[in-house]
C-alpha cells in the first residue's frame, strides 16, 4: 500500500525462541527455583514436551473446518527480561503460575499471532479475517487468561501479566521471530510484550490501539460505557467497531461471529478487562520502553474509530523510534473485520 515501506530490520539480539535441535538433543538447562520454576539464561528455548489437548466440542465442519479445533496447553508466564521459561512440573509449588492457554493455529509461513481487544475472544477474528492471513502466514489466535476455552489469570491481571502469558505461549509453540499484532487493548499487550521480552517478537503491529500519554485521548464515556458493561449486547459492541456506513460489512461480521462454535467471554471477564484497561489508563504504566524498542512497528489505526481515536495512535507512533504509521480511512475500530483482503494486504506489505 501506498505510504508503507519496510523499515531496514535492525539487529535485535534475539535468539530462535525454539531451536530444533535443541528440541531434539534435550540439551537446553535452566536455573530451578526453589518453587519448581525454572528460567532458560540466554533467551534459550525450552526443551517441551507438553502436548496439547483438544477441547471437546470446539471443531468446526463444513465451511468453517479450516479453523480445525480449539487446542489448550499449559503456559508458564515468562519473567521479564527473559523470552523462554519452562513449564514446571504438575505437583510442585511453581505450577500455581501456569494457565491453560487456549488457542488455534492455521494456515503456513511466517508465524503471525493475533492478540484479541476488550471484551473479544479468538472469535472475533473472523473467519474470513483468518482465511485471508492464512494465505500468507502460520496463525495463531488464543484467549487472554479468563476469557473463553483460556483458564483464569494465575496472579493478579494487568496489561504486563497478559504480555508474559503471550511470551509464554509463543515459547511453547516454538514460534520464532514471530509478528505479533494486538488490537485495541490487545495491542497495549503486544507493546508490553516487546518493552519486556527484547528479541522474542520479529515484527509488532499495533491496530486500534494506543496508551495513555500527554498526547493520546481516552474514549468518550458512553464509549467505555458499553465496552466495560457486562450487560452490553454484541450488537452494541458491533456499532463501536464499524462506522455508520458500514451496516453491511457489520451484519456480515456479526453473522460470522454467530455462526461459529461459541466462545464466551463471561460477565467476570468483561469486568475484569474493564478494570485492566482502567489501570493501564490511569497509571500510565505502559510506554516506559518505547524509546528503546529496536524492532520494526507499525501503527495502524482508524480515523473512525472511538475506542482508540486516530490521534492516539499518532501519539503512539511517535514514541517508538523508527515506527510507521499508518492512518486507514473510512474504517473504525474494527478495520480488519470491514476489509480483510486490504487488512491482509496491510500486513504483509509491511513484514515482506
Amino acid at each position: 500500500m501506498a505510504g508503507l515501506t519496510r523499515p531496514r530490520r535492525a539487529w535485535r539480539g534475539a535468539v530462535p525462541v525454539l531451536l530444533a535441535a535443541g528440541l531434539l538433543a534435550g540439551c537446553t538447562t535452566g536455573r530451578v527455583a526453589e518453587d519448581g520454576t525454572t528460567s532458560v539464561p540466554g533467551g534459550s528455548a525450552p526443551p517441551t514436551s507438553i502436548v496439547p489437548t483438544t477441547v471437546p466440542g470446539t471443531t468446526e465442519s463444513g465451511r468453517l473446518s479450516f479453523l480445525g479445533s480449539v487446542e489448550r496447553l499449559p503456559v508458564m508466564p515468562v519473567a521479564s527480561g527473559e523470552t523462554a521459561t519452562l513449564v514446571p512440573s504438575p505437583g510442585t509449588r511453581g505450577y500455581r503460575h501456569v494457565v491453560q492457554v487456549a488457542y488455534r493455529q492455521l494456515g503456513s509461513g511466517k508465524p503471525l499471532v493475533l492478540i484479541p481487544g476488550q471484551d473479544a475472544s479468538m472469535a472475533w477474528w473472523s473467519p474470513p479475517v483468518l482465511q485471508t492471513l492464512a494465505q500468507h502466514y502460520a496463525v495463531t489466535v488464543f484467549d487472554p487468561p479468563g476469557v473463553g476455552y483460556s483458564g483464569p489469570p494465575s496472579s493478579g491481571p494487568s496489561v504486563q501479566s497478559f504480555a508474559d502469558v503471550t511470551a509464554g505461549l509463543i515459547g511453547e509453540l516454538g514460534l520464532k521471530d514471530p509478528v505479533v499484532l494486538g488490537w485495541g487493548m490487545g495491542g497495549q499487550v503486544a507493546l508490553a510484550l516487546a518493552e519486556r521480552h527484547p528479541g522474542l517478537a520479529g515484527d509488532l503491529v499495533l491496530l486500534d490501539t494506543g496508551i495513555a500519554s500527554a498526547q493520546s485521548v481516552e474514549a468518550e464515556p458512553s464509549v467505555r460505557a458499553v465496552l466495560d458493561s457486562p450487560s452490553s449486547t454484541l450488537a452494541e459492541l458491533a456499532d463501536l467497531a464499524f462506522p455508520p456506513g458500514e451496516s453491511r460489512a457489520r451484519q456480515a461480521w456479526l453473522a460470522e461471529l454467530l455462526g461459529q462454535i461459541p466462545d464466551t467471554v463471561t460477565s467476570s471477564a468483561v469486568s475484569m478487562e474493564a478494570a485492566l484497561e482502567q489501570s493501564a489508563w490511569s497509571t500510565r504504566s505502559l510506554g516506559a520502553g518505547t524509546g528503546s524498542l529496536k524492532l520494526p512497528v507499525l501503527v495502524m489505526g482508524g480515523n473512525f474509530d472511538p475506542v482508540f481515536p486516530a490521534v492516539d495512535t499518532v501519539a503512539l507512533a511517535s514514541m517508538i523510534p523508527g515506527a510507521q504509521h499508518y492512518l486507514w480511512n473510512g474504517t473504525g475500530y474494527a478495520g480488519f473485520a470491514q476489509d480483510p483482503t486490504q487488512f491482509a494486504t496491510l500486513v504483509e506489505d509491511f513484514t515482506g
